[in-house]
Formats: C-alpha cells, structure tokens, sequence
C-alpha cells in the first residue's frame, strides 16, 4: 500500500510537471498582440492634420552589413522556431567557421582554411583557425535537418562567439557567399532598385500633394527606423502612414515584424508627448493594383515571342512561401489570391494568344515545399514544377518569381539552390556575373530537352509598373484625406 501511495504522489508530481511545461511552451509560444492585420482590415483610411509617410520593407544591404543579419536570423529563431527549441538557436556555443573555398557544404570534409564571421582567419590571440583544427580543436557541425539543403559548418569553441553560433554561421555565409564569391560585382541589387522604387513613386506623391514629409529605412535597422519615424513626428506629423513595397503584406514581414515595430516607435513618441495622439493608416499592398501585375505580364509578353511556334511551353508562377501548415492564420495567405491568383489567370489567357503546342500553367513556392516542411508533398515546390515540365517533355520551362522587385540573396543564391537542385548545369559555387542592375538578370539552363528560364525581376524598362503600384497604394490613402 505504501508503495501505490508513492506511486500516485510521483503520477502526479510527473503530471503537474508536464502541464506546467504544456502550459509555459503555450504561452511562450502565443500569437503576438495585437494582431495588426485585424486592424489593418477595419482601420480608419481617412487621414487627418499634417500627413507623413513612412516606407518601410526587408530591403538588403547593397554591401555586406553584420546588423542586418544579426537582426534577421534574431526574427526568425522568434517567428518560425517555437519554444523551447529557440532556446538552442540562441545558444553562443563557439565561433562558427567556413571554408573559404568550399563554403556550401553538405558533408564534413578536411578544410585547407577556415574565417570567422569578420572574415578572420585568426583567433583572438592570432592563432589560424586551421591549426586548431589540426590540433583537434574544431569540429565538424552536419546540416540541420530542418532547413532543406542547408550547410554544415566547423565550430571553434575555445572561445566564445559573441553571439548565438548560427547567427555567426549565417554572418559567415553571407559574407563568403552573397557579397563576396557568389556574385562577380560582390554587392546586391536589392537596396539600389528597391530605392529606385520608393523613390519614384513619392515623387509622384510630393508632386501631386506637396507638403508631404516621408522617409523609408529597412525593416532590419530598428535604431534607423525609430529615428525616421521621430523626425515625421518631431516635424508634427498628425498621421502617419505605413506603406511596404511588396506585393502580398504578411504577418511574418508587415504585421508582426516592420509595421509592428513603428507602432512601437509611434506608442514610445507619444509617451514622451503627453496629449498627442498620432493617426496611423496601413497603405494597402501593391498587389491591389493591376500595374503590378502588369510588370510581370511585360516581361512574360516579351519571353513569348522569343519563342518558336509550336513549343511546349510551362510556366511556374512563383512566390517565396512559408511552412503554411504551421501558420495557418497568416495574412499572406487571405491576402495572396487578389494578386496571385489574378495574375496566373492572366499568364493562362497571355499564353493562350501564342501559337505554342503544350502549355501548363503552376503557381508553386521556392522555399518550405521539399520534404522537410512539407513530407505529405502539399505544396507543389518550384524545383517540383521544373522537374514536371522536364520529365513531361517541354521544350521550354519559364519561372516567373512574382514576389520580388529586385535581385537579392533568395532569388540569386538561397531559392536557386533549391530550384535547382539535381539540375546538371547547376553548382552552388558558380559565380553570377551581374554587371547591369537596370536590366532584368535572366538566368537559363538546359536539362535534357528543356530550356529552363529564369525570367528575372521587373528593373529597368519593366520597372515603371512597380512604381505604379506602389504610387497608387500610397495615393488610395492620401487621396482620402479631407480638405480643412
């Protein structure tokens, strides 16, 4: 009896446990409040007193910038990786190392030279990296498992890191990869069209109204931001509005990230300034409006007619994507169908007005939709798509990447990896050569009898219907506003 006594003090000591545990992990892991999206779909457009606009997106650095990436991966261990599992991403376990030739491995090997996250090859006390490795003194970290081609890594841990080892590891591969060996000219597109964008379209918006003060910053430089938006408010902005030039608004980028951020900054001014109470609106997305759409159909018009008469013909609509099963009450997912689903409708009646044999039309993601995210194959991934076209037969294969306005680390090295994954004139380590940011940067391959075409971004001629969209989405709430 004693013994079933003590049994059932442990059963229960072990439940209380395990629903203290239950119950800590759920609130851990609760939704982030409040849900801007909510307000976003109820909020007040009409603007009032002296109006500024407040531009702000995940726009990359044009040269490597350790902040930005520190800033980014911090954004990820806390949206995508639940708690406790987070715990382990922040863990500073030693100095992450690459290869400076052989940076994108998947399986362990011996290195000829290893830099750190700075560019290093030397510790603290000017001891190389290799000959800790020799001594023993670095090991060999495989891929994780949960990201889909991801890169394993060496890992020093006679000293600290200064930050959590796979922000180091992310550091270290945009170094060697994005800014340094992956890409000839070593900077990216994506700051210089992205600003050609913002730029151009408030113009438009200060010509047409203007007394209109703005600025825009990238939603991964909070000190930057908090500053921007305090100089609309010190300069007595009565409403501010918020306007991201992307297509298809999120909770991970817009409402739970950059939005969520300047209502932060907004909340901290008017704490400072008792009485004043600022107006914020949420400019709706580019993709309400056709221009945008427009942009791509362009560039997809002016593939066509390159092609011959006759020519089995696929296109694969993409978009970035997301785990959807685990987040299933994104924004993305309510907001896509008016700008995605509209324009491959579109693609599907252009295509029509060409004389080709077969043609196929897919909407498809580039990231989440391999076996890792997705074992029950729901999502039909890019690589997927290219790989149907290919073993249908096609003569041609054209992706139409329908989320980005310019070149940046997904579209040139992160989602090709996995687009392109089994091609043979694929290789991680070949280099881009991209001398003209004003023109859009095409990419082609051939895989049996298939040309697979990477049709590249709307910069340069194309570039004029991104500006509209984004003047329009600004416009709609501006132009609301009523005469005093």
């Amino acid at each position: 009896m004693k013994i079933l006594k003590v049994l059932k003090y442990l059963l229960l000591i072990i439940a209380i446990i395990v629903a203290g545990f239950y119950g800590l992990a759920k609130y851990k892991n609760r939704r982030v409040a409040p849900d801007y999206y909510e307000t976003y779909k109820t909020q007040d457009t009409v603007p009032e007193g002296k109006v500024g606009v407040f531009v702000v997106s995940l726009i990359m650095p044009e040269n490597m910038d350790d902040e930005f990436f520190y800033n980014i991966t911090h954004k990820i261990y806390k949206s995508i990786i639940p708690w406790p599992f987070r715990l382990f991403s922040v863990m500073d376990k030693g100095i992450a190392l690459l290869d400076p030739v052989k940076y994108h491995e998947h399986h362990e090997f011996t290195p000829t030279k290893l830099v750190d996250p700075s560019g290093s090859d030397r510790d603290a006390n000017g001891t190389p990296y290799i000959d800790h490795y020799k001594n023993g003194l670095v090991q060999w970290v495989p891929p994780s498992k949960r990201i889909h081609l991801d890169l394993g890594y060496f890992l020093y841990t006679g000293e600290k890191g200064g930050m959590p080892t796979l922000t180091g590891k992310t550091i270290n591969k945009a170094r060697l990869w994005y800014y340094d060996k992956g890409i000839k000219q070593k900077k990216l597109p994506h700051w210089q069209a992205t600003f050609e964008v913002i730029n151009a379209s408030l113009k438009r918006i200060t010509d047409k109204y203007g007394d209109i003060e703005w600025r825009a910053e990238t939603s991964m430089h909070y000190d930057n931001m908090k500053k921007k938006l305090h100089e609309l408010l010190d300069a007595g902005c009565d409403t501010i509005v918020l306007a991201a030039p992307m297509g298809i608004y999120s909770h991970f980028e817009e409402f739970n990230s950059s939005f969520y951020h300047c209502f932060e900054y907004i909340e901290e001014w008017e704490h400072a300034h008792p009485g004043k109470k600022i107006k914020v609106i949420m400019a709706p997305n580019m993709g309400q409006f056709q221009p945008l759409r427009q942009a791509y159909l362009e560039m997809l018009k002016d593939r066509f007619d390159t092609l011959p008469e006759g020519s089995d013909v696929a296109v694969a609509v993409t978009v970035h994507g997301m785990p959807w099963d685990n987040f299933q009450w994104e924004a993305w997912l309510d907001l896509a169908p008016q700008y995605r689903d509209k324009l491959a409708e579109e693609v599907k009646e252009l295509i029509k007005k060409y004389k080709f044999g077969r043609t196929n039309v897919v909407i498809c993601q580039d990231e989440f939709a391999a076996h890792v995210w997705d074992p029950d194959d729901k999502y039909l991934s890019t690589n997927e798509a290219y790989w149907n076209a290919i073993n249908d037969g096609y003569d041609y294969a054209i992706g139409l990447p329908i989320e980005f306005f310019a070149e940046n680390s997904d579209t040139l090295f992160h989602h090709a990896l996995k687009n392109y994954h089994g091609f043979d004139d694929y290789d991680v380590y070949d280099e881009f050569d991209y001398p003209d940011f004003s023109v859009p940067y095409v990419g082609i391959m051939k895989q049996g009898k298939t040309t697979v075409v990477y049709n590249g971004v709307p910069v340069g001629k194309y570039q004029k219907y991104v500006i509209e969209a984004f003047y329009l989405a600004i416009d709609s709430i501006l132009a609301q506003k009523k005469e005093a």
